[in-house]
């Protein structure tokens, strides 16, 4: 805790970039020297040399540079990332730098995308280059992950539009997000975090799901699946593992531990608030239910008045929650929507049937009060609001953990995890 202190203090007390100066400059970027810092930025890089990270970079061989324009924020979470974000260009397209202090037993960011970029996965960000600065310092590594910048949060982009806009526009963000969420799950990665400000949209209508620092790889670390199959358990994504140089094993069972308490609470599902130790796709798409009705409430409104989104603990906001989807009319009164077009209507009503109605039956109070409980969806909602391919992916997944896919598994890996 000492450290984590250090880390949120500003650069002219610790020294390091905690705290970054609006001065322009620039981070370059090359085979040898992963980062350096370069003209007037204020960034002190306590050390960074090419053997912290086997080929963990993206990058071509010529040396380009990110030129930063300002700091965009800087996030202290309590899952014991630090995070500073820098709006720049990069090869004069628009990017984003992300400097995170990470704890060494959980799964960085850029790990998570070079696991998404083995298969096409919608709506995740184009990565110009991802490394290592630190490996391990007291116990935190220091990782940077340069990206496209992916426009605004849905909820800004949404504001200025019509209501004719808003039925256009918001089915196929929905349609989007639910492709990319399954095509993830299917690769084997769990967002964990979705939330306003991680749901994006670009000018052009594209959706990107950002900020993949809370995921996790579905089956590291599962020891009933290591029970049933330990040939095969944590092959999946291995050699990722061995490239950035953590124990899958061990990462695998921190996160797996930490399913209860990762994301955002005003955004999490009525299971993750109450504690619930099974966390799968189904959690995630509740995520998006409430990113949605967040994002067309009418401007009028303020989160704060509204009974679906006051926060006082998570315990309790998850029983109200669930006194608040029984029906769709207080569903749309207390979140605020029940004002907005019937089109938006009936996708927000679909979206509440399928997650709380598997049976054409609301779920009883286990969804909150089970820490246990196994969810199931109601399929035949759907198509209502789901991307085609969506469904076709997730259909044979119980919302819960992917088994591995067995043409995925490598017989080399098999005798390099035995020894984790």
């Amino acid at each position: 805790m000492q450290f984590w202190f250090l880390l949120t203090l500003e650069s002219d007390i610790f020294g390091h970039f905690c705290n970054v100066s609006k001065k322009r400059g620039s981070f370059i970027f090359s085979q040898k020297v992963n980062v350096e810092s370069k003209g007037d930025l204020k960034t002190e890089v306590l050390y960074s040399v090419s053997k912290d990270v086997k080929d963990v970079r993206d990058g071509e061989d010529v040396v380009a540079s990110f030129c930063v324009e300002k700091p965009i924020a800087c996030h202290s979470y309590m899952v014991g990332r630090h995070a500073h974000l820098l709006k720049g260009t990069y090869k004069g397209r628009d990017a984003v730098l992300k400097l995170s202090w990470t704890p060494v037993n959980r799964l960085p960011e850029g790990a998570a995308y070079a696991i998404l970029n083995k298969r096409p996965v919608e709506c995740i960000p184009e990565i110009f280059s991802k490394g290592l600065l630190i490996s391990d310092l007291n116990g935190y590594r220091l990782e940077f992950v340069l990206m496209e910048n992916c426009g605004q949060s849905m909820a800004e982009y949404l504001k200025g539009k019509t209501d004719y806009q808003k039925d256009e526009l918001v089915p196929g963000f929905v349609k989007q997000l639910t492709l990319c969420l399954a095509q993830a799950n299917d690769i084997g990665v769990l967002h964990r975090d979705i939330s306003a400000g991680n749901v994006c949209v670009k000018k052009n209508g594209r959706v990107y799901v950002i900020d993949w620092g809370c995921a996790k790889v579905i089956g590291w670390g599962a020891a009933e699946d290591a029970a049933e199959d330990p040939d095969t358990i944590q092959l999946k994504h291995i050699d990722v593992a061995e490239q950035w140089g953590f124990n899958a094993k061990m990462v695998g069972q921190v996160e797996m531990a930490k399913d209860p308490f990762t994301g955002t609470p005003l955004f999490m599902a009525i299971p993750i608030l109450s504690r619930n130790l099974i966390r799968g796709i189904l959690d995630d798409l509740e995520s998006v239910f409430y990113v949605v009705m967040d994002a067309v409430r009418p401007a009028y409104t303020e989160r704060d008045d509204v009974q679906g989104f006051k926060f006082l603990d998570s315990p309790s906001l998850a029983i109200i929650r669930w006194g608040l989807i029984q029906k769709d009319a207080v569903l749309l009164g207390e979140f605020g929507v029940k004002h907005i077009n019937p089109r938006l209507k009936e996708l927000i009503c679909a979206m509440r049937r399928f997650l709380f109605e598997p049976e054409n039956k609301v779920m009883n109070h286990r969804l909150w009060s089970n820490n246990k409980f196994v969810r199931r969806a109601n399929w035949d909602a759907a198509p209502e609001f789901m991307h085609l391919k969506a469904i076709e992916l997730l259909k044979e997944d119980n919302g819960q953990l992917k088994r591995l896919a067995k043409d995925e598994v490598n017989a080399e890996l098999l005798k390099k995890i035995r020894t984790l």
